[in-house]
């Protein structure tokens, strides 16, 4: 499941394909999240009624936290 909301997130970013508008929006920002994508709340709610902003967006947060993080050298 996780993997087909990862797939369907990745798509909408890349393609403008159908967004699930049913969707767990902490689900969704997690997997943005994940994939290293700017936060897409405002792309969301453009394109589907009751989006829930603050759910996405920290879903979207712990998500990016989980990405690793590079030194500099």
């Amino acid at each position: 499941m996780k993997t087909l909301l990862a797939l369907a997130a990745y798509c909408a970013l890349l393609s403008g394909c159908a967004v699930n508008c049913g969707a767990d929006w902490r689900e969704v920002g997690l997997n943005d999240g994940r994939i290293g994508a700017d936060s897409q709340a405002e792309r969301y709610a453009a394109s589907c009624s009751g989006v829930d902003r603050a759910r996405y967006e920290e879903g979207w947060r712990e998500g990016l936290a989980m990405r690793p993080r590079i030194a500099a050298m």
